[in-house]
């Protein structure tokens, strides 16, 4: 009998390994988290944080909505009811010495909603009031709100922003009123309120929501937002689509 000397090898299967998916590219970053990006800047998102810088170096704070606008923002489409929130970590202020086409050298930062001729803006004022008066400028730092409807136009302060700390926006849309809260801290939240109460904005059922960054100034501005959500209620089942 032939003997056969050697040791038993023992075959195991080979296990596939996928290969690791690739990092997701700027514009998908953004469509992720923040909606379409559009206006005159570069957008940069690093997670769920966003950077516009703007290209121009020229004014740009025309809100003709009605017209293609080149003002930096995101846009995502939203029907019926909605809460749309955002952190403004940092906000170029404008150049103490710098120009402007307007009365005042300002950049705003904040949220938006657009729609069918109307539009509703919450933001981060900063401004250097009054270019012509010889006196020393103090840059004022306030929320703000501006509205543009079918009939006409109107504005307002809010509240003035505390130095050294963060900006958090939030606009309300419930049964057709909208509100506004703020807050410094992101958990101490002020009541939300309606100013625009006894105007009629004619705000659509369907509009545009997200946020934005314009200024008056000859100047490359820079704005970095994050912890932006836009909610909408759930609608429950009923016991027949069970």
């Amino acid at each position: 009998m032939t003997r056969w000397a050697g040791a038993w090898v023992a075959f195991l299967p080979v296990m596939a390994v996928a290969a690791p998916a690739p990092p997701p590219t700027q514009p998908e970053l953004i469509a992720k988290y923040w909606g379409r990006a559009e206006g005159d800047a570069e957008f940069h998102a690093e997670g769920r944080q966003l950077t516009l810088r703007l290209t121009s170096g020229k004014p740009n704070h025309s809100f003709s909505w009605a017209e293609k606008t080149t003002i930096p923002r995101t846009v995502q489409t939203v029907r019926g009811d909605f809460e749309v929130t955002v952190r403004i970590v940092d906000a170029l202020p404008p150049l103490q010495e710098g120009r402007s086409d307007s009365h005042s050298l300002e950049t705003n930062a904040g949220l938006y909603i657009q729609g069918q001729g109307s539009s509703f803006r919450f933001q981060l004022r900063q401004a250097y009031p009054h270019i012509n008066n010889p006196a020393p400028r103090t840059l004022q730092r306030t929320l703000t709100i501006n509205a543009n409807y079918p009939r006409g136009a109107a504005s307002g302060s809010i509240k003035q922003a505390e130095d050294g700390k963060s900006v958090y926006l939030r606009i309300i849309r419930k049964d057709g009123a909208v509100t506004i809260a703020y807050s410094f801290d992101g958990e101490k939240w002020s009541t939300p309120t309606n100013p625009f109460r006894n105007v009629d904005m004619a705000i659509p059922d369907e509009v545009a929501v997200g946020i934005f960054f314009s200024h008056s100034t000859y100047q490359f501005a820079h704005a970095t937002f994050d912890h932006f959500t836009l909610t909408t209620p759930t609608v429950p089942k009923s016991e027949n689509s069970k």
